[in-house]
């Protein structure tokens, strides 16, 4: 059966469903109704753009436009990471945060995309954009999580880490409850999800094959495929990122740089 394609006019009339939630959002004069608004219209927008170049992107299939879309990928999200991050957006923290998205991202794409898949072309447009971006989409949540974790927990606890540090420990030691922390809390919501999917949820991607007409259990590979690789993925991007940035932002006498936050 082929997927069911919908009509403009009737993708316009299911914006209508958001009367419901913005009657509520008014009553209780939350403030929100003009966010839901502008962010419905940013959504709409942003994917109508993407929905149009990626016609153009997977008719070409060239490997440098790909991997240029990719790269633009990770900007962004870096960008976000930052800025939701509640860190300043500074020349030294972009470099590190790409550094370590770009590895990640490239580590985890190697695999899943070479080995497992087996494509002949690793940068393919229909295959390396869409799970890359999935796999990005979570590194930023959980990215966001992780080092805000870490740098505000350490500024919260700075006695307790200069404690380790005049009581002999090396920055690396004084450090590791910190990393700890926040490995711990990044981690949490995609292992929640992971204990919870097919049970509680069915995944966008695995929804997405099954109404375009894919077997159910090949759609069931490519989500646990994806799962593992989102998954491992933030673990990694959320580590190097950690690991990276802390290269940068010490200054001598192993004293962290707190004009990277936006609060001290």
């Amino acid at each position: 059966m082929e997927i069911i394609d919908i009509s403009w006019w009737r993708l316009g009339l299911a914006f209508t469903v958001l009367i419901v939630p913005g009657a509520i959002l008014w009553k209780y004069k939350t403030g929100l109704p003009g966010k839901m608004g502008v962010a419905t219209l940013r959504m709409t927008l942003q994917l109508l753009f993407v929905g149009y170049y990626l016609e153009y992107l997977f008719k070409f299939d060239n490997v440098w436009i790909n991997l240029g879309w990719i790269v633009v990928m990770i900007i962004v999200s870096d960008f976000a990471t930052i800025d939701r991050s509640e860190l300043r957006i500074t020349p030294k923290l972009l470099v590190s945060i790409f550094g370590a998205t770009f590895l990640g991202i490239a580590l985890i794409d190697l695999f899943f995309l070479r080995l497992i898949i087996r494509l002949p072309e690793i940068l393919s447009a229909q295959y390396a954009i869409p799970i890359t971006g999935m796999v990005l989409g979570n590194c930023l949540r959980s990215n966001v999580i992780g080092i805000n974790t870490f740098y505000y927990s350490l500024i919260d606890h700075r006695e307790r880490y200069r404690f380790y540090l005049a009581n002999g420990a090396s920055r690396k030691e004084a450090l590791f409850p910190f990393f700890k922390d926040a490995l711990k809390k990044s981690a949490n919501p995609t292992l929640a999800s992971m204990a919870t999917i097919g049970l509680v949820s069915l995944p966008g991607m695995m929804t997405g094959q099954i109404l375009s007409g894919s077997s159910p259990l090949i759609a069931i590979k490519y989500q646990i495929m994806i799962m593992l690789a989102i998954f491992s993925g933030t673990i990694l991007s959320v580590y190097l990122g950690i690991k990276f940035s802390n290269y940068l932002v010490f200054e001598p006498g192993d004293k962290l740089d707190e004009s990277i936050l936006k609060e001290k």
